[in-house]
C-alpha cells in the first residue's frame, strides 16, 4: 500500500495508525527513550507502532499490567534518568490509575509524559464505554494538557499540528518551556482501537535527521537576582530534595537529606539542628524529611535565605527574609563556629554508633539501615522507602562516596516504591540497585513484581524488607505515646496506626517468580555480599521490632544532651524550650 501525503487522502489509510505512528515518531525526535505500556484497545495502534520501533531498536518498550504500577516504573525511569519516560495507556479508570505517579512527579519536579488513548470527541457526553472527561483528570498535577488533532480524514496540515503540539508538551516536561520540569498529558482520541493492515506503513515524514519538528532551547533564567551571604555570621545551609549545590562552596557543610548530593563538603547530622542557634540559614531544594527543619525556619530570630531553584512555591519559612536565584558567599566560616558544627555532628554520629552497638538495637529498622549502609559499593543505586527506611539512613550513617540516592520525596508516599525501583534498575542495568523498604510500602506495591513473561526482568535490583509487622514510624510520632496504649484507646492504636497485615512475604514472591530469603540483621551483611554475586531480582525479608523503637530514640536524644553538656558545646540555644523526643513527622 502507497501513501501520498499529498494526495487527496481517498487512499484506504487508517487514520488511527497513522496519528498513532507521527506521534510515536515525534516522541523519539524528543528524546524519548523509554515506554512503558499497558495493555487496552483503544490504545492498540499506539502499541503496534511502539512495538514495531522497540524491535527495530528505536526505543526501549515494558509492557505492565497495571497502569498504576506503570506510571511509577516510568516515574523511576525518569528519575534515574533525568530525561523523560512515557506511559501509555487506554481510556477510562486507566488513566485515573495514573494519578499517585503523576503527583508525585508534579512537587518533585521529575519529567513524565502521559500519552492517553482517547474514544473520540463524538463519543464523550454520550455514555459510551470507557468515555470519561479524561482530559480534566489530572489537570491539578500535570503541567500541560495536550489534546492531539483527531478526525476521521486527514488533512494537509495534520502532520505539522500533531507534530507541534507532541514537541511542545515534551518542552514542557522537561523543563526547556518554563524552565521546572515535570508531568503532561497527550491526550490521543482514536476513532478506532484495530491494528493497522499493514504494519510497515509509511507515514508522514518528520524532520531531516531525526531533528524534533520545534527546536526548543533552554529557557534562559529570567530571575538574575543575587544576594551576597556573609560567612562570618553563623551560618547552616540546609540541602532538601532536588537541591543544587554546585553554586555552594565546597567547604561550607549542610544539613542534607539523603537523596542530595553533597560532592566532597561535610554532610551534617540532621540533629545538629537542635543544638546549634545560627544567625542565618541557607536552604537549597525542598526539605521534607525532619521536623527540626521547619522548627529552625520558624525562628523570628534567625535570617532564612531560600535559594530559587524554579518551583512554583516557597517554603514554609514563616519569616523568610530573602528569596535568590544567585546567592553570593562572601568570606570564610569563623572557625569557632566551624568547630562547634563539627563537635556537635561528632557527638551525634558517636552516640548513634553507641546505640547500634547493641544486638537489641540493631533489630530494629535502624540496625537494618546501618548494615545496608556498611555493605554498598560505589556505584551503587539506593533507593530508599518513605515513612522510616529513608529516616533511618539519615540518622544511622554517613553514605558512602559514589552511592545514588533515590527516593519519592515530591509526596512522600508508601505507594509505588517497588515500581520506582524497577523502573530505575531497568534505567541502569549496568549498576547494582539496592532497594530498602518497610514491610507495608512492600505490601501496599508488591504487584510492582508481576512481570509479564515476555519483559525485560530487571537482574541487577535487590529489595530489602525491614519487616516490623506495621507502620513503625507512627511510633515516634505522638499518636505512638504509650498513654495511647492504654483503656480507653485499649488495642485502637495498632488497628488505626500499627496495621499489621496478614501477609506472607515468601509466598506472596513465590507467586511472581522472585527470588526470596529471609535473614536476621546479624545475618544480613553476608546476605547483601552474597547477593551481588547472583544476577537476579531478589528480595531479602528481615524481621525486627518496632517495640522498642520509641526508647532507642529517647536513648539516643539523652546521650547527645549528656555528652554534649559535658563537652561543654552547647551554643545558646540551651536557653530555648528542649528538642522533641519525637524526630519527624
Amino acid at each position: 500500500m502507497s501513501y501520498q501525503w499529498e494526495a487527496s487522502f481517498a487512499a484506504p489509510v487508517s487514520v488511527p495508525s497513522v496519528i498513532s505512528s507521527i506521534v510515536v515518531d515525534e516522541l523519539l525526535r524528543n528524546g524519548i527513550e523509554w515506554v512503558v505500556y499497558c495493555p487496552g484497545s483503544r490504545n492498540g495502534p499506539l502499541g503496534f507502532e511502539l512495538a514495531r520501533r522497540a524491535a527495530a531498536g528505536a526505543l526501549r518498550l515494558q509492557v505492565r499490567l497495571d497502569e498504576r504500577s506503570a506510571a511509577f516504573v516510568a516515574l523511576g525511569i525518569s528519575k534515574s534518568t533525568g530525561r523523560p519516560a512515557a506511559v501509555v495507556t487506554t481510556s477510562g479508570t486507566a488513566v485515573c490509575n495514573l494519578l499517585p505517579a503523576v503527583t508525585e512527579a508534579n512537587y518533585s519536579g521529575i519529567p513524565l509524559v502521559l500519552v492517553t488513548a482517547n474514544r473520540p470527541p463524538e463519543a464523550l457526553g454520550t455514555g459510551a464505554s470507557q468515555t470519561v472527561e479524561q482530559t480534566a483528570l489530572l489537570t491539578s498535577q500535570v503541567r500541560h494538557v495536550q489534546q492531539i488533532w483527531s478526525g476521521d480524514m486527514l488533512r494537509p496540515e495534520t502532520n505539522g499540528v500533531v507534530r507541534s503540539q507532541v514537541c511542545r508538551a515534551l518542552g514542557i516536561a522537561s523543563g526547556r518551556r518554563h524552565g521546572r520540569p515535570g508531568p503532561v498529558q497527550l491526550d490521543v482520541p482514536l476513532s478506532s482501537g484495530h491494528p493497522p493492515e499493514d504494519l510497515a506503513a509509511p507515514f508522514p515524514r518528520g524532520r531531516r535527521d531525526g531533528e524534533p519538528w520545534l527546536r526548543m532551547p533552554s529557557r534562559a533564567v529570567e530571575s538574575t537576582s543575587s544576594h551576597e551571604i556573609d560567612l562570618r555570621e553563623p551560618t547552616v545551609v540546609i540541602a532538601g530534595d532536588g537541591a543544587d549545590l554546585s553554586g555552594l562552596p565546597p567547604h561550607i557543610p549542610c544539613v542534607a537529606e539523603p537523596t542530595v548530593d553533597v560532592g566532597d563538603r561535610a554532610r551534617l547530622h540532621p540533629w545538629v539542628l537542635d543544638y546549634v542557634l545560627p544567625q542565618q540559614v541557607v536552604v537549597y531544594g525542598r526539605p521534607t524529611l525532619h521536623r527540626n527543619v521547619g522548627t529552625m525556619l520558624a525562628r523570628a530570630d534567625v535570617d532564612t535565605v531560600l535559594v530559587d531553584n524554579g518551583e512554583d512555591w516557597i517554603y514554609a519559612a514563616p519569616h523568610m527574609k530573602v528569596l535568590t536565584a544567585q546567592p553570593i558567599y562572601r568570606h570564610d566560616l569563623s572557625p569557632s563556629w566551624a568547630e562547634e558544627l563539627r563537635a556537635v555532628d561528632a557527638t551525634m554520629r558517636r552516640q548513634w554508633a553507641e546505640i547500634l552497638t547493641d544486638d537489641r538495637d540493631r533489630r530494629t529498622g535502624l540496625g537494618v539501615a546501618d548494615t545496608v549502609l556498611d555493605t554498598l559499593e560505589p556505584g551503587d543505586v539506593l533507593w530508599l522507602g518513605a515513612s522510616n527506611p529513608i529516616r533511618d539512613v539519615s540518622l544511622t550513617g554517613s553514605l558512602p562516596a559514589g552511592v545514588e540516592v533515590l527516593s519519592n520525596r515530591g509526596v512522600a508516599g508508601i505507594d509505588g516504591n517497588i515500581s520506582a525501583a524497577i523502573g530505575a534498575a531497568l534505567a541502569r542495568p549496568n549498576r547494582r540497585v539496592i532497594a530498602l523498604v518497610g514491610d507495608l510500602t512492600f505490601a501496599y506495591d508488591a504487584s510492582g513484581l508481576q512481570f509479564g513473561r515476555l519483559e525485560d526482568v530487571p537482574d541487577n535490583l535487590l529489595v530489602v524488607v525491614a519487616n516490623d509487622s506495621g507502620g513503625g514510624i507512627f511510633e515516634l510520632l505522638e499518636q505512638g505515646d504509650p498513654k495511647y496504649r492504654r483503656e480507653p484507646y485499649g488495642n485502637t492504636f495498632e488497628r488505626i496506626y500499627g496495621t499489621p497485615q496478614n501477609v506472607d512475604i515468601a509466598r506472596l514472591c513465590a507467586a511472581y517468580a522472585v527470588a526470596h530469603r529471609t535473614v536476621e540483621v546479624p545475618e544480613l551483611a553476608a546476605a547483601l555480599r552474597h547477593c551481588r554475586d547472583e544476577r537476579r531480582l531478589a528480595v531479602l525479608e528481615v524481621p525486627i521490632t518496632r517495640a522498642e523503637l520509641r526508647d532507642v530514640h529517647t536513648r539516643a536524644r539523652r546521650g547527645v544532651d549528656a555528652a554534649l553538656d559535658s563537652a561543654s558545646v552547647l551554643h545558646a540555644l540551651r536557653e530555648t524550650p528542649a528538642p522533641s523526643d519525637l524526630e519527624y513527622s
